[in-house]
């Protein structure tokens, strides 16, 4: 797929994204000018642009996952504090280098005992809360993704679709590797802002459903 430049597009789960098109979700995400128009605030500004230490879950990764969670409850906050050492513990399992689009059986299956570990808590939440200390690994959830990939992985509650998409998932990253290193290219010399293709494919996806 190509745009009217000969840009070529993205194609996520099976389906191609204009290459302009995406590239203004992610700036009108990531608070940029676009197409002449202001900056606007989303969730980036209380999420990604708010630093975070790799090796430990904090309340504060609870509290930035709430800019993307509607309805974080006290019993939220609870599960997050009382379980913050099993998931340190699954952190200290995971590598901070390690990819979505490279992982190996080994990391596939450490990635899908999520569901079954953390129990109590949204696999939402828990997904977001986790993306943060591992953003190039830990895809998170939500409808927005399970509804697009539905088609391939055909499912539609969030544990029953997180093992199929995190291989489709993974086999996007590689397809689309060129146009994502592109933009992470442009948004980190031009901008100074960190975002990794994984998380530019959920707002690509995400970002679709706004206006």
């Amino acid at each position: 797929m190509t745009n009217k430049n000969g840009a070529s597009g993205l194609v996520l789960g099976g389906r191609p994204i204009d290459i302009d098109e995406a590239w203004t979700r992610v700036f009108r995400y990531c608070g940029l000018p676009w197409d002449d128009n202001p900056p606007e605030t989303w969730a980036f500004r209380y999420f990604d642009a708010i630093d975070t230490d790799p090796a430990v879950v904090t309340s504060q990764d609870v509290v930035c996952a709430g800019a993307l969670h509607p309805g974080l409850s006290r019993d939220d906050l609870t599960y997050f504090w009382d379980r913050r050492d099993e998931l340190n513990e699954w952190l200290d399992r995971v590598p901070p280098d390690l990819r979505l689009e490279g992982a190996d059986d080994e990391t596939i299956a450490l990635l899908s005992e999520l569901p079954s570990l953390f129990q109590g808590s949204s696999l939402s939440l828990v997904s977001k809360v986790l993306h943060r200390k591992r953003p190039w690994l830990v895809p998170m959830i939500d409808p927005e993704v399970i509804d697009w990939y539905r088609p391939l992985t055909g499912q539609r509650r969030a544990l029953d679709a997180w093992s199929p998409l995190l291989r489709r998932l993974a086999d996007d990253l590689r397809t689309n590797r060129d146009r994502l290193a592109e933009l992470r290219l442009v948004l980190r010399v031009l901008h100074g802002l960190s975002v990794t293709d994984l998380r530019t494919v959920d707002i690509v996806i995400w970002m679709g459903g706004q206006r």
